[in-house]
């Protein structure tokens, strides 16, 4: 931890050098946290993201007893809906170069995708900024495309507490915060937290746009590999 408190202090210096602005002390924060998180979850699980700053293990501050959450990802899958409900799920991907994604599918009860897009970020601070970002711009397309109450999730803890919280937001995305809670009040919905296995579209979709450089919308359609999940997601679904 030492460590990479001291790099990520070399690398602000660098950017004050270079006449750049200083991060905000709480994005390094968040940054050291993520780092760390997937540095553990690589010692636990094979099949954690380290570029996302998201993986399934937690640690109860201060940094001591890792532990994993109670979970069987091989068993955790995408639920769908109740009738009459559909499902929004939004994703954010964040590399260290600075390149960011943002995704986003609309479900109904039988697992059909109603819509699906994706946006490359510019100008992203990290991937709570992608997650929220992500959020923003799914429920905003959910409304357009969907006269029914939606279900929003996300795999990001930190982003459904920012936005479930009774209290005034003042962190440095309160705007983005306002304008999801905003957006959330025009239509019965709900936000919930969900483990990343449950959100491998929306992930999919984020890393396309990332990676790719891309920013599309698909009305009953995605990229071949979103879709290709989709539907496995909708195997064990009773019609």
């Amino acid at each position: 931890m030492l460590l990479m408190t001291l790099w990520r202090i070399w690398h602000i210096r660098n950017e004050v050098i270079h006449h750049k602005p200083a991060p905000p002390m709480e994005a390094s924060r968040r940054y050291l946290v993520s780092y760390l998180d997937s540095l553990v979850g690589l010692k636990i699980d094979l099949s954690s993201d380290p570029s996302k700053g998201k993986s399934l293990v937690t640690y109860d501050r201060p940094l001591k007893n890792p532990h994993v959450r109670i979970v069987e990802s091989t068993l955790v899958k995408w639920c769908p809906p109740m009738a009459g409900w559909v499902k929004l799920n939004t994703d954010g991907s964040f590399a260290e170069n600075g390149t960011a994604g943002a995704g986003m599918v609309l479900r109904d009860d039988k697992g059909n995708v109603i819509y699906s897009a994706c946006r490359e970020l510019f100008s992203c601070r990290e991937i709570l900024e992608a997650e929220l970002c992500a959020c923003m711009e799914g429920l905003s397309f959910a409304i357009q495309r969907s006269d029914l109450p939606i279900i929003i999730e996300m795999d990001s803890i930190i982003a459904v507490k920012l936005i479930q919280a009774m209290d005034i937001d003042r962190s440095i995305y309160s705007s983005l915060v306002k304008e999801i809670r905003h957006l959330m009040s025009l239509r019965d919905s709900c936000i919930t937290h969900i483990n990343r296995m449950q959100n491998k579209v929306s992930d999919s979709l984020a890393k396309f746009a990332r990676q790719e450089g891309r920013t599309m919308t698909w009305v009953g359609s995605g990229p071949s590999v979103s879709l290709e999940l989709a539907e496995a997601d909708c195997m064990d679904i009773e019609i």
